[in-house]
């Protein structure tokens, strides 16, 4: 995959959970809940971000690499 597919990819995983939480920005009453969307969020980018990125992993963490 590309750099470009990738970051799409990315993106389009998370813009569901972004057009939820928007939706829900007006109905939140306490700020404490609203950080802890927020941060949820976030937590659920982050997530999304690494499992995508990562790239193929090896089979081992002590198998050689080869150069």
């Amino acid at each position: 995959m590309t750099k470009d597919e990738i970051t799409d990819l990315i993106l389009e995983s998370m813009r569901d959970e972004v057009a939820k939480f928007v939706d829900q920005q007006g109905k939140i009453t306490s700020s404490t809940q609203y950080e802890s969307k927020a941060l949820e969020l976030g937590r659920k980018f982050t997530a999304g971000l690494i499992t995508h990125s990562a790239g193929k992993l090896p089979k081992s963490r002590n198998a050689k690499k080869k150069s």
